[in-house]
């Protein structure tokens, strides 16, 4: 990583998240453009424009290699936009493209680790130089700068102009991308020492500014009664590679225009030119030459950027201050008080209403939708179809979910190797495809939804599935039954192609056949308390499903004891509390318990037995019951007593204890109730499973 300039290291994070932004806005338009006949003018444009503003902003960053690879795409978007009617050779235009896409990308990620250099992208600029001339017609790409001594300088020196001013020309290294940006900067501080008259070129913010500079140099006609002091701080100016006076040659050539007086840039002026060209406008800036300047509309500004560990934060104190509301208002302290309460159960709930209002303010600041991830394996699908030939076509489901900003981080790497997966293992080639006579194109499909306080991601595929046969002769042959094979089921057959050093594919490719990487996705995903499920069906084809618990959810519980134990069931899920007669308990031959509700023959769940804990009530016409319903299912829960009911704030468990099934017992999380003590939350969704399984 180079050493930034005074001031730069802290602009380093805004820097990666917009050029990362960009380049992402940039890939779609790709992918969206590639099979379209010729690219539209706002596309063409937009280009342009992302590849000026990186230009631009690697340039202040002093990160020459990405500047000068923007600037190389950057012109040949210069060419095209010129002359619509250019011919080029688009799938080539392309690869280079989504080669400088990918190679910028990469050294975003590099430029954060201090002992990774620069890396260099000369040959893939040669490349795209090379392209430019072909476009152009040229042998060879025409240079940028031409000898600054060869050149006739004549026109530069009038005869009416008066001999008071002084002419100095400013070379910029061929490493420059922005030298109109860097002569801002120098004509600002030259203001200080001289009087500044005109430069050239005159409109140093015209798009054709750089290339006249790179060409001729920057040209400064100025009043100094100090030369030699002007000279030495033209040469101390940055990137500058050479500074000197110009002089009238004895045989002028024919006057040329006498160019408009030009005042020094302010400092406003300067930084507002800097600024810009970080951030190139939406709309195409071609002013008139030497015509006055209206000053800008101001309007304020509607969007800010929020460094994501403040959110996370401000998440915290929402939780902690949900806590300590319940620790206020449930305290055993106000039933001591033998007063009336009613002005501070009053306040009470006024306090909660502005809770809850703050909590929905806090999450919906952290949600984003989990199309930012989605859309980034359109890339990966492209890339494979260019080297497999399987044509597969990516579709969407419920990308317009929201999920917290932590998670879509964290669904990046294991939605990108499950989806190379998909391609690579699920879907077979054209010929094969063909040979078992399906006619349906191939496909991946991602969906995202939420279920059981849980984010779900899944990928799917139409492919071959997997061959149950195969999979359980190469785990035993990788020694890693533990049963006979008939003894395992489905679901624990596919498990195996997510274990380590598993792969049924027997050619490798670079992309899979190595077995690494899904297990690498199983255990990331694990660490953050989710999980990673496998399903199939030979010859219909596979799903990927990712369950990732919310990484804080606040939610309306009734608390109920067991024991010495706590448990929380979301009210959502409740439809009725009651206390039971002894004539409305069932137990049938089989041991299974039953409590008619209205007609309705309900299964019962004790949750002291469910969960192998003692219980101070076991006649179940002295504890309370909870009615509950998830779907079409119902089912009564058994507990000692309510403690209440209140808000929770549910964290997810630790991810130590993920080989425990703790999901599948039907717990949730745990939160900490009023009084200090710890309480579990269920998942009333999961207890009821096995009655669902019954049912159908």
């Amino acid at each position: 990583m180079p050493k930034f300039e005074a001031g730069m290291e802290s602009m380093l994070d805004m820097f990666v998240f917009e050029t990362g932004d960009l380049l992402e806005k940039l890939d779609d338009i790709l992918m969206r453009t590639e099979q379209e006949e010729t690219i539209g003018t706002e596309d063409i444009n937009e280009i342009f424009r992302t590849m000026h503003t990186i230009k631009g902003s690697a340039s202040m960053m002093g990160l020459q290699n990405m500047s000068t690879l923007a600037h190389a795409v950057e012109d040949l978007f210069y060419i095209i936009r010129d002359d619509p009617n250019v011919k080029y050779d688009k799938p080539g235009l392309y690869e280079l493209l989504f080669a400088s896409s990918d190679n910028l990308k990469n050294e975003l990620e590099n430029i954060q680790d201090d002992d990774i250099p620069l890396t260099d992208f000369t040959e893939l600029e040669g490349k795209i130089h090379a392209f430019a001339a072909q476009m152009k017609g040229e042998s060879a790409p025409a240079q940028a700068a031409q000898a600054s001594g060869g050149d006739d300088i004549s026109h530069l020196f009038p005869d009416d102009e008066d001999e008071s001013i002084l002419t100095y020309r400013v070379t910029y290294q061929e490493t420059c991308a922005m030298p109109s940006a860097r002569g801002f900067v120098l004509l600002r501080g030259l203001g200080q020492i001289a009087e500044v008259c005109s430069t050239l070129p005159v409109d140093l913010d015209d798009d054709n500014a750089d290339d006249e500079i790179k060409s001729h140099g920057l040209i400064i006609k100025l009043i100094t009664d100090d030369a030699k002091k002007v000279l030495e701080f033209l040469e101390d100016g940055i990137n500058v590679e050479k500074a000197e006076q110009l002089h009238k040659p004895e045989k002028s050539a024919a006057p040329a225009a006498k160019p408009a007086p030009q005042a020094a840039p302010t400092p406003q002026q300067a930084e507002a030119a800097v600024a810009e060209a970080k951030a190139e406008t939406a709309q195409e800036k071609k002013p008139e030459k030497q015509a006055p300047k209206k000053p800008a509309e101001k309007h304020e500004q509607s969007l800010i950027t929020v460094n994501l560990e403040k959110l996370n934060q401000l998440l915290d104190l929402v939780a902690e201050i949900v806590i300590t509301q319940g620790s206020v208002t449930s305290s055993p302290d106000l039933k001591d008080l033998g007063v009336d309460l009613d002005r501070f159960n009053k306040s009470a709930r006024e306090l909660k209403k502005l809770t809850d209002e703050l909590q929905d303010a806090v999450m919906s600041i952290r949600m984003v939708p989990v199309s930012t991830a989605f859309q980034k394996m359109n890339r990966v699908v492209r890339d494979m179809n260019q080297k497999l030939g399987k044509g597969v076509t990516l579709l969407f489901e419920g990308e317009d979910t929201e999920v917290d900003k932590s998670i879509v981080d964290i669904l990046n790497d294991p939605l990108m190797h499950i989806t190379r997966n998909a391609v690579d293992h699920g879907i077979e080639m054209p010929e094969e495809r063909a040979a078992a006579g399906k006619t349906e194109p191939p496909t991946v499909t991602l969906s995202a939804g939420y279920d059981s306080g849980e984010v779900v991601i899944s990928c799917r595929d139409n492919g071959a599935g997997m061959d149950r046969a195969k999979i359980l002769a190469k785990a035993k042959k990788n020694g890693l039954l533990t049963k006979s094979e008939n003894e395992y089921t489905d679901k624990e057959v596919y498990a195996f192609t997510v274990a380590a050093g598993f792969s049924t594919n027997e050619k490798i490719t670079e992309y899979s056949g190595r077995g690494v990487g899904m297990d690498v996705v199983k255990k990331n995903i694990e660490k953050v308390g989710g999980k990673l499920l496998v399903d199939s069906e030979f010859g219909v084809g596979s799903v990927f499903t990712i369950r990732i618990p919310l990484s804080l959810s606040i939610i309306d519980v009734l608390s109920v004891s067991v024991g010495e134990n706590s448990f929380s069931v979301p009210i959502s899920s409740v439809r009725e509390a009651f206390s039971c007669k002894a004539e409305n308990y069932i137990l049938d031959p089989d041991g299974n318990e039953f409590i008619m509700l209205r007609e309705k023959c309900l299964p019962l769940i004790r949750l002291s037995r469910h969960f192998g804990i003692q219980s101070e009530i076991e006649d179940v016409d002295k504890g309370i019951m909870l009615y509950c319903k998830e779907d079409d299912t119902g089912a009564v829960l058994f507990a000692d007593s309510i403690i209440s009911d209140q808000q929770i704030v549910v964290k997810p468990f630790s991810p130590l204890l993920s080989d425990f099934p703790l999901k599948e017992a039907g717990m949730n999380g745990c939160s900490i109730l009023g009084d200090g003590t710890i309480t579990i939350a269920l998942d009333v969704k999961e207890l009821l499973k096995p009655f669902v399984k019954e049912k159908t």
